[in-house]
């Protein structure tokens, strides 16, 4: 088979590895198939073509995280390295901009409770249970 698949796999799950030791408390992650002839049956045999696939499969979970359905797969192998990326980046922004809107609702929540325990109704705690 390719060596230059092998080379490329080993490479990324050097990588993988890496980024999980350097925080292995909070990090976990797992590494690719070395296994050639799995990478084979789906028709990526040089390491243009995992780059490629693995793109598609980024931009594939993005937009089904980001917009709620899931593209064409078709669709995405067709496009170009270039297209997938800006793709994933649009995703990734509609993302942060989601997470940002929802950290802004839950502090203006934890600001409005706060206020609430904060604010005086005049009665004390004995007349309301006298009522």
């Amino acid at each position: 088979m390719n060596n230059d698949l092998a080379t490329a796999l080993l490479a990324r799950n050097a990588a993988i590895l890496a980024w999980v030791a350097e925080s292995p408390a909070t990090r976990w992650a797992t590494t690719l198939s070395t296994d050639l002839a799995y990478w084979a049956s789906y028709g990526v045999f040089t390491a243009e073509q995992l780059d490629h696939y693995l793109l598609v499969c980024d931009v594939f979970e993005a937009s089904r995280a980001a917009y709620g359905f899931k593209p064409s797969w078709a669709g995405l192998m067709a496009a170009d390295n270039a297209t997938l990326r800006r793709e994933l980046e649009m995703c990734q922004d509609m993302l942060r901009r989601e997470r940002e809107a929802e950290l802004a609702f839950e502090r203006a929540e934890a600001a409005a409770y706060q206020a609430a325990l904060r604010s005086r109704s005049g009665w004390s705690i004995g007349e309301i249970v006298g009522l």
